[in-house]
């Protein structure tokens, strides 16, 4: 499972980023792995021939993010114009039979392949909200090491102004577009998430210190009242809770400037990311837990990325000029 969070400097810049949680590993580390996706720092250049499992098309925008080496497919990215977006699991996401798509006049799309299509085809999140009803994501499974994986996927796209949108392929394949309240998780579907917010509106950003007096007795507040406001506010890691966790903590940052957006965007996500045995299933060893996480400055188009089993954050600016696609290994990254 994931968490996305958007967060806004006090001059108007957007930093975004979404934490990778899964039981698979991304990146080599210390830890003993018999199996490592082959991760990478991906950029596609402008006008570059995306090869698909489906149809290939032409990159009208460069793009850089991360995804699978030789791969058509990125789980999160941003291109020239500041437009980011990323892939996450909903389980109630459907797909439909290429015939189908055809039949309603639509452009059939994979799921794992969607986002790296709608980075390398549209500038903006208004672009987005006027094409979207275009495509429907197809029932054909993604082929990836002798394998075949069919993962139900929703999408969040962000881009510098501020403006955010969710698209969840809900309707036979055809997608939904919510406006998105800043933060993204997993399921229920988005409407079910911001319905939910409205049962935690007596959450405060401010603690109440006051005391208490019932029946002649005076209760005064714990530790000077500390943490008070956000009392109640959901620890779990479920899906709901997270959303409610992320969307409170995002809202209740103190004022920053640019130069502090990443280092604030990365401490409103140490309340959402899992660690490694908190989630698990009946088997030894398997654990679905943070494996990664990344944050995006829109306005430099730079990403700052963690393999979560190591310490050390690297960052890359996309370079709008190449030419080749081009591959960058995480620790070829500069560190920060």
């Amino acid at each position: 499972m994931c968490t996305g969070i958007r967060i806004t400097a006090n001059g108007g810049e957007v930093f975004w980023g979404r934490t990778m949680d899964l039981g698979l590993p991304f990146f080599k580390s210390s830890l003993a792995q018999p199996f490592v996706l082959p991760t990478t720092i991906t950029t596609v250049p402008k006008g570059f021939e995306m090869t698909s499992q489906l149809e290939p098309w032409s990159a009208k925008y460069s793009v850089m993010g991360t995804g699978l080496h030789s791969l058509s497919m990125l789980f999160d990215g941003v291109n020239e114009h500041g437009l980011a977006g990323d892939l996450q699991v909903l389980p109630e996401a459907t797909t439909t039979s290429l015939t189908d798509i055809q039949a309603r006049g639509l452009k059939p799309v994979l799921g794992l392949e969607f986002l790296s299509y709608m980075l390398t085809n549209y500038q903006s999140v208004q672009e987005i909200r006027e094409h979207y009803q275009e495509y429907a994501l197809v029932d054909q499974p993604f082929n990836f090491a002798n394998q075949t994986f069919s993962f139900p996927l929703h999408y969040t796209f962000t881009d510098a102004s501020g403006e955010s949108v969710v698209l969840e392929p809900v309707e036979q394949g055809a997608f939904r577009l919510y406006e998105s309240v800043g933060v993204v998780t997993n399921g229920p579907e988005y409407d079910w998430h911001r319905t939910n917010l409205r049962n935690y509106i007596h959450m405060a950003d401010k603690d109440s210190v006051q005391p208490l007096v019932l029946n002649d007795q005076t209760l005064e507040p714990i530790e000077f009242g500390v943490g008070y406001g956000m009392f109640g506010l959901p620890g779990d890691f479920t899906s709901t809770s997270r959303f409610i966790r992320a969307f409170y903590v995002a809202n209740s940052l103190a004022p920053f400037t640019k130069g502090e957006g990443m280092a604030q965007l990365y401490g409103a996500f140490k309340s959402v990311t899992v660690p490694r045995g908190i989630e698990h299933g009946n088997q030894p060893g398997e654990y679905d837990y943070t494996q990664y996480w990344v944050g995006y400055d829109l306005s430099n188009r730079t990403m700052y990325i963690q393999n979560c089993n190591e310490l050390t954050i690297h960052k890359l600016t996309l370079d709008s000029t190449i030419t080749e696609l081009t591959y960058t290994d995480l620790n070829q990254a500069e560190p920060v």
